[in-house]
C-alpha cells in the first residue's frame, strides 16, 4: 500500500460537532476499504490564503494514511460531494530522507568556494590559503 496526505479545508459556518462527524466518516471510508489512518491533525479555524466561496477561514483536517487508489478515489468521491468542504487536496507522501553526503577533498577544485556578500552584491571568493 502507498502513503497519501489529504487536506481537507471546511466551512467556517460548521458547528464543531459536525465537524467530528466528518472526521468519523472519512476516518471511516479510509478503514472500511482496508486503509490504515497514520495520523489526523485537527487544526482549527484558520484565514485562507485567498478567499473561497466567500469564506475567509476554515477549519483545517489533515489525514495521514496508507491505502491503495481505489480508496482516495472514493475519499475524493466524496469530499467533493459534501457541502461542508470547501477545498481539498490528496497527493502521494513521497518522503525520501537525503543520501549522506560525503566531505568533498578539493582535489580538482570543484565544489568547495564559499561566497560572501548579500542577495549578490559585492560576492568574493574566500581565500583558501
Amino acid at each position: 500500500m502507498k502513503k497519501y496526505e489529504c487536506a481537507v479545508v471546511f466551512a467556517p459556518t460548521v458547528s464543531g460537532e459536525l465537524l467530528e462527524q466528518s472526521a468519523k466518516k472519512y476516518t471511516e471510508v479510509i478503514t472500511s476499504r482496508g486503509g490504515t489512518l497514520t495520523k489526523l491533525d485537527d487544526w482549527g479555524r484558520r484565514a485562507l490564503a485567498y478567499e473561497i466561496d466567500y469564506h475567509r477561514e476554515g477549519f483545517y483536517h489533515f489525514y495521514r494514511f496508507e491505502g491503495t487508489r481505489e480508496i482516495v478515489n472514493e475519499l475524493n468521491r466524496q469530499l467533493r460531494i459534501d457541502e461542508k468542504v470547501i477545498r481539498h487536496m490528496i497527493v502521494r507522501d513521497e518522503y525520501k530522507p537525503n543520501p549522506v553526503r560525503l566531505p568533498h577533498d578539493g582535489a580538482d577544485g570543484a565544489g568547495n568556494d564559499e561566497w560572501e556578500g548579500r542577495r549578490g552584491q559585492d560576492r568574493k571568493v574566500k581565500d583558501k590559503a
